[in-house]
């Protein structure tokens, strides 16, 4: 108890004062706090930059902000798609690029190989490639999409979708996955996507049939054909 002939200094009939008074006072706590948040905000946005250029709708285009993150590169894939056991015939000229007119800077078909996907640039989604043609894939691969409701739109408008009978299956370099819409095209990569009520015996006859000549032009199999002579080739330097 404090004696009352003391003067302590302190008036009573205020609240106490602690050690933290004066340190904690809005001059001090609000620019920390706007510090704080400038600094989550940045990598909030940064998280989301990486996110939209690992693939899917989000990919970004060269030339735009935060683009550069995604550097050239000249790699190749073998692919093909089988719809109720046809397989699709990508030689069409819609989905030919072209060295004056390319679908897609990032990822494209080029004569006389319609079954090889040339990339140039890293990080490059199925999901990117097939959207360049017109299609639209959405499978278990993207965050949300199950097997039940996995779908491929057509061009031209025409939609598949797994029923009760007719599933999607999807095959890479031999392996079954559950779908390849953000997996990044690999160089040399071979896959196989596939709709119908075929069997997985069929499924991986269908496989056999995905051409394995993506090397030809990555210059990963001289003995089989001059990448020079390719129209777009790591070494030919007639394309991007």
């Amino acid at each position: 108890m404090t004696d009352p002939g003391v003067d302590t200094g302190i008036d009573e009939e205020s609240p106490a004062r602690t050690r933290w008074d004066g340190y904690l006072g809005p001059r001090i706590w609000a620019p920390v706090g706007i510090l704080l948040l400038a600094g989550l905000a940045a990598f909030a946005g940064l998280y989301l930059n990486e996110r939209g250029e690992a693939g899917g709708a989000g990919a970004c285009e060269p030339g735009t902000p935060g683009c550069e993150l995604r550097q050239p590169i000249h790699e190749h894939a073998d692919f093909a798609v089988f719809i109720r056991g046809q397989r699709l015939d990508f030689s069409d000229d819609r989905f030919i690029s072209t060295a004056d007119e390319e679908l897609s800077e990032n990822v494209h078909i080029h004569n006389p190989r319609h079954t090889v996907v040339h990339i140039h640039r890293e990080s490059t989604t199925w999901d990117e490639f097939f959207r360049s043609l017109g299609f639209e894939l959405n499978d278990p691969s993207l965050l949300g999409v199950t097997p039940e409701t996995t779908f491929l739109k057509m061009p031209d408008g025409t939609t598949y979708s797994a029923n009760a009978t007719e599933t999607f299956k999807f095959y890479v370099n031999g392996v079954k996955v559950d779908g390849i819409a953000s997996y990044n095209i690999a160089d040399l990569d071979r896959v196989l996507l596939s709709f119908g009520s075929e069997s997985e015996e069929d499924v991986l006859a269908q496989f056999d049939e995905v051409t394995d000549e993506s090397c030809i032009p990555s210059g990963r199999c001289v003995e089989r054909g001059n990448p020079d002579d390719e129209p777009c080739s790591v070494t030919s330097g007639v394309c991007n």
